[in-house]
């Protein structure tokens, strides 16, 4: 009956049973979906034969026709563990870079249509992460259920994007959402997800152990326990029994043996409840909270300031993403050489901060200015090795690696897009023979 009640709910809006397709370079077209132009082959230009399952791909149209593009080739064969996508956040303003406006309709058939076409490429063990801010964050999460069941859904995290406070509003906004859907459901997603590394410059040494600094945790565990409930003396000389429902950690013999190990530590000077000793080789890694602060991940000023280094001529992106973010995502994620996929590149920080991570990726723009501008030139960096801000120095990138452009014109709209895609892939090749040189005169 729930889950009847469940299937009976819907966000509906007007041509939601249509396509939304790319149309010329910057616009969109309801399609029937058995509309026949849509069986014609997509034009591709770029070394599409030379692709395989360890290439980095840069793609530049639409993230509906690449995939389906790439869906000819050995880039996706393997599957994609990580989806991180910053979408226009439709907020109605415009940008440096872009105008963030579509009609609601249109923008949530563009966010269906695209995961809908993600989805049979995900492993079993992928996730996918959709950054929003508040304007359409609710609607999106509907999306989401829609799309991979609302059992899918692992968490909303909240991400503190600036510290300085708008005095002007009546509320200062400075947080934007991730929302984490994985299709196998947190239950199993969590046993192939990797927990964040425990900071050793918190660990203390409050008792002078030789072994060095250490943490430390309750020695109780929850439940009752027969086994595990008994007496211990504190260095005080207090009595003390495990707290109402709850056990001590180990049983008796195991308490005295770590007892004996000095791996017992009673705070309060001698007279709290025990705690265990860790030390920094047995620290289990940490679960990630939902909210995630700026000083661990970085703001959207900390993000501009790093692009303004590496252009520092140009206008840069006004809401850009740090590495820092991206590496916590893909780090939770991912482990190396796995393919992680962003359908809304910008300035490339996704792929970016996979490649300084050792993990394959395949990002995509559809603005060819941008592509040009921004995104192209700051991976070429990146494999170069020129590139000193974000994770450089948490990873100690020095360069290395290759990525490939492709081209893919939308089927629909005028075809004047094919000439400037001639003219676009010209430069491309341009800046990627230079590279490629350049890496080959340095070893």
């Amino acid at each position: 009956m729930h889950e009847a009640m469940n299937d009976a709910v819907e966000l509906v809006w007007p041509n939601k049973d249509l396509s939304l397709r790319a149309s010329g370079l910057t616009s969109y077209e309801w399609v029937q979906r058995t509309d026949r132009r849509l069986s014609k082959p997509l034009k591709v230009e770029g070394a599409c034969d030379g692709l395989s399952a360890r290439s980095n791909v840069l793609v530049v149209g639409d993230g509906l026709d690449a995939l389906e593009a790439l869906g000819a080739t050995p880039v996706l064969g393997d599957g994609i563990r990580l989806v991180y996508i910053d979408p226009p956040f439709n907020t109605q303003k415009t940008f440096n870079q872009y105008g963030d406006s579509l009609a609601r309709p249109m923008w949530l058939s563009m966010l269906r249509d695209r995961l809908d076409a993600l989805r049979p490429h995900l492993r079993e063990d992928a996730s996918v992460w959709v950054h929003l801010d508040d304007s359409e964050v609710h609607r999106a999460r509907a999306i989401m259920d829609e799309v991979f069941g609302e059992s899918a859904f692992v968490a909303s995290v909240v991400w503190q994007k600036r510290t300085s406070r708008e005095s002007r509003s009546a509320f200062s906004s400075n947080h934007d959402t991730l929302l984490v859907y994985a299709p196998s459901g947190p239950r199993r997603w969590k046993a192939s997800r990797n927990l964040l590394t425990k900071d050793e410059a918190l660990l203390r040494n409050r008792d002078d152990d030789p072994r060095g600094p250490w943490a430390d945790a309750p020695f109780t565990a929850p439940g009752y326990r027969k086994a595990q409930q008994y007496d211990i003396v504190t260095p005080s000389g207090e009595v003390l029994r495990p707290p109402r429902g709850r056990s001590w950690y180990a049983t008796a013999k195991t308490f005295e043996d770590l007892l004996g190990d000095d791996r017992i530590y009673f705070p309060r000077n001698g007279s709290g409840s025990p705690r265990i000793k860790l030390f920094a080789h047995q620290l289990r890694g940490l679960v990630p909270f939902t909210v995630w602060g700026a000083a661990d991940v970085g703001t959207n000023d900390d993000a501009k300031r790093h692009l303004m280094e590496l252009f520092p001529d140009s206008s840069v992106f006004d809401t850009p993403k740090p590495e820092e973010l991206l590496e916590r995502v893909i780090h939770i994620a991912t482990n190396p050489h796995e393919l992680v996929v962003d359908l809304f590149a910008g300035s490339g920080t996704t792929a970016a901060a996979a490649h300084k991570m050792r993990r394959r990726w395949v990002t995509v723009e559809r603005n060819t200015q941008t592509v040009l501008d921004f995104t192209l030139p700051r991976l070429l960096k990146v494999v170069r090795g020129e590139d000193s801000g974000g994770i450089t120095g948490q990873f100690s990138w020095t360069g290395g690696g290759s990525l490939e452009v492709l081209h893919v014109a939308p089927r629909f709209g005028a075809l004047t897009g094919i000439h400037r895609s001639s003219a676009f892939m010209g430069s491309a090749e341009t800046l990627l023979s230079t590279a490629r040189n350049e890496q080959r005169a340095t070893g």
